[in-house]
């Protein structure tokens, strides 16, 4: 039934179809090109994937954005994150990392025994031991209870790189947006902190934030935690240290990636100035080289006009859509004229 009615909302004119050729332009460059797009909005205020590995429809790339902001052209960056998904699934990251995080856990757990102990009082009386993790199933199954976390964790950092290197500054700029200082519940462990993501976007991301007004990019951010058990907190502490310890080769990793299949879709600062004088013109973009050009742009246009943004502003974020979305259409126009 979610899936149906995802497909349902796909038909609706409030989602944002002048984004769907470029989007699945940039998923063939990164999956293949047997990728295939359905843009659909969700009610859920986050964007969302149902990645490639949906049985029912195995090369499909489902991207929801929030019903709320579907009109809005400066959130689509962050359906880089989403599409990130289907990057980790394609490239099979979670066999390539999952050594790493079962040794992270087996660090945390040697470096955090009396922590350990706390939790699971059982095994007061063992020694944290290569033979001890190694052997005991209890301990192993609490290994593998905190990797499966970390490798949630990580995943999501990796999708975050996706989106901060394929957008540049815009995927912080929507990402501030969208979900500082907090979206009114509790944080959910399979994802990093609020604040530890904004903090590796700011770090790994590649993009000098202070030139955009967020010198302190973290803190716009807070996370409510949810109650939790000794047993969930330490599960919870041990994978948030093995993601902070990793967030530098998710970010690395997927530069790799994005910079090999994706380079001529990712943003290109020297492109966007030339974009930013139609949009104060009035006019979209006449030659635009991609979307995240296009899109940085209309940030870059929108914070020309005024420091911060308030709700009272939707007015002009919607005129400055209009403007992104019609240059995404001369771009889809020209890329379909110069391939045909």
């Amino acid at each position: 039934m979610p899936i149906l009615g995802f497909l349902l909302r796909s038909t609706n004119t409030r989602n944002s179809f002048e984004a769907y050729y470029a989007f699945s332009e940039i998923a063939n460059s990164l999956i293949g090109s047997d990728a295939k797009v359905i843009f659909s909005s969700e009610w859920d205020f986050s964007p969302i994937t149902y990645p490639m590995s949906f049985p029912a429809l195995p090369s499909y790339v489902l991207l929801g954005m929030p019903s709320l902001e579907s009109a809005n052209a400066l959130v689509l960056p962050l359906a880089g994150h989403e599409l990130g998904h289907s990057v980790w699934l394609n490239e099979d990251l979670e066999s390539r990392f999952a050594p790493d995080v079962d040794e992270g856990a087996k660090r945390f757990i040697k470096a955090n025994w009396a922590h350990f102990i706390e939790a699971f009082d059982e095994h007061k009386d063992r020694q944290p031991t290569d033979e001890e993790l190694a052997d005991n199933m209890f301990i192993k199954l609490t290994i593998s209870d905190i990797s499966q976390l970390a490798l949630y964790q990580i995943e999501e950092i990796f999708c975050d790189a996706v989106g901060s290197h394929l957008f540049g500054q815009s995927y912080a700029l929507a990402f501030h947006y969208l979900l500082a200082p907090s979206l009114g519940f509790d944080r959910a462990l399979e994802y990093p902190t609020l604040q530890n993501r904004a903090e590796f976007i700011a770090k790994f991301g590649g993009i000098n934030l202070a030139d955009h007004g967020l010198s302190n990019f973290s803190n716009e951010f807070e996370d409510r935690w949810p109650p939790m058990t000794k047993r969930q907190q330490f599960h919870s502490s041990a994978a948030d240290t093995i993601g902070i310890a990793l967030a530098e080769k998710m970010f690395g990793c997927a530069l790799d990636i994005v910079s090999r299949k994706a380079a001529s879709f990712a943003a290109l600062p020297s492109a966007q100035p030339g974009i930013v004088r139609k949009f104060e013109n009035s006019v979209p973009a006449r030659e635009p080289r991609s979307l995240p050009d296009i899109v940085n742009a209309g940030w870059t246009y929108l914070q020309s006009q005024k420091s911060g943004i308030q709700e009272t502003d939707r007015g002009r974020i919607e005129w400055i859509s209009e403007l992104v979305l019609k240059s995404i259409e001369v771009l889809e126009f020209r890329n379909r004229t110069a391939n045909a």
